[in-house]
């Protein structure tokens, strides 16, 4: 079966009695179209932020996990009825799905507040319950954000959870598209409450995406990316748009377990001593770079030195050293030859303790020198011998068998 797409609707587009039905019409378009649709909505805007006040107010101690996942799962509960009646109003067979419910299909651990899915039970329930009411162009109506535990008990999938909800349920139909609609167009280049003039991105690769929602963009539940298919489009749309096609499309899939990669090649690290690392210095140096056709893998700044990785350097040493003794940008320059680059890489890698001594002990044990390391996003880069490249990148790979999650 294909022509299948799950559309998740955040709560900033579910603001009015008007939008809910301005939401309704364009599921109805998609239906129109033939394609097979599985709707999940968020908590009505504000409803979630609401119930949490009533909660710490009510309270004369910390509210029970268990008890107050059962309260924040009103809000989505309550959405999803709200909006199956609005499809029903306009003539579609809709079937709103609550957690109490014997065709409710997303199961999780009893981490409550921040429960993980259990995949195996998630898939089954969803191709004996989900699967056939679409086969009945039935159009499945699911509140995102919750679950339920092993016990029978309510869950919630922590702060974006509805997000989750969709990728997941988009994993086990083989859904051609998983879209969210949100209050803005797309994903754009920066945050519009930070920068003027934003343009919306009109593609990204999944872990160009990754990068940014771990950094803090609110795009899309990091947790949510590791169940996207590599044949299935995410599409980020605004609500304003005339349809639910046009946005932002991520495409891809993430590899979910912790490996580490070599460069092909030996590089160089040049090590420039300053006066001082201004932006300017650092501009003039970053120019040598480019004039040599060297390409640069790495640099670290710090107030005395700026250090450069460097793959094909050509005679950049030279370069700026005149830059040094003409230009006095630097004091003093050294360059270490025949370095290798590996590069450490996974979902989930910063929700590791200790991720960077778990990386690199493994080097002091094989007795391999360190020339470097830093983070970025995903990711822990480190530089070692060329000739010892082979043993480092075997006991780190032997160390990170452990977590690897999938």
């Amino acid at each position: 079966m294909n022509g299948i797409i799950v559309v998740k609707w955040g709560g900033s587009c579910l603001s009015s009695p008007e939008n809910v039905l301005l939401a309704a019409k364009k599921v109805l378009r998609e239906v129109q179209r033939k394609r097979r649709v599985i709707v999940v909505v968020s908590a009505l805007a504000g409803v979630t932020d609401q119930l949490l006040s009533y909660i710490n107010k009510s309270m004369s101690d910390s509210v029970v996990k268990e008890d107050l996942d059962e309260i924040l799962s009103m809000g989505e509960r309550t959405s999803a009825r709200i909006m199956a009646s609005s499809l029903k109003s306009l003539g579609m067979k809709a079937v709103e799905i609550d957690p109490t419910s014997n065709l409710w299909p997303i199961f999780t651990d009893s981490q409550f507040g921040n429960a993980n899915i259990k995949m195996k039970e998630t898939k089954g329930a969803v191709n004996k319950r989900i699967i056939p009411l679409l086969l009945e162009e039935k159009i499945p109506v699911i509140g995102g954000f919750i679950g339920l535990s092993p016990e029978g008990k309510i869950t919630t999938l922590g702060r974006g959870g509805s997000d989750l909800t969709a990728v997941v349920l988009g994993n086990c139909v083989d859904a051609e598209e998983v879209i969210f609609v949100k209050d803005v167009e797309g994903i754009l280049s920066a945050d519009p409450k930070k920068v003027s003039d934003t343009q919306k991105i009109e593609s990204l690769d999944i872990d160009a995406a990754y990068s940014l929602v771990v950094a803090g963009a609110k795009i899309i539940q990091p947790k949510a990316l590791i169940y996207k298919k590599d044949n299935m489009v995410l599409r980020v749309v605004g609500f304003d748009a005339l349809d639910l096609s046009g946005g932002t499309i991520i495409t891809g899939e993430l590899e979910t377990g912790l490996n580490a990669k070599l460069f092909y090649s030996p590089l160089s690290m040049i090590t420039l001593i300053t006066h001082n690392s201004s932006l300017e210095n650092v501009s003039r140096i970053l120019s040598a770079v480019s004039t040599v056709n060297g390409e640069m893998l790495g640099l670290t700044v710090s107030p005395t030195s700026i250090l450069l990785y460097i793959y094909n350097p050509s005679n950049l040493v030279q370069q700026l050293h005149e830059m040094i003794r003409e230009e006095e940008i630097a004091k003093a320059i050294h360059c270490v030859d025949s370095l290798a680059m590996i590069t450490v890489s996974g979902y989930g890698i910063e929700n590791i303790p200790g991720i960077i001594d778990i990386v690199v002990s493994p080097l002091s044990k094989e007795n391999v020198n360190l020339y470097g390391a830093f983070t970025i996003s995903s990711s822990i880069t480190i530089f070692v011998p060329w000739d010892e490249r082979e043993k480092a990148l075997l006991s780190v790979n032997d160390v990170l068998n452990k977590y690897k999650k999938m």
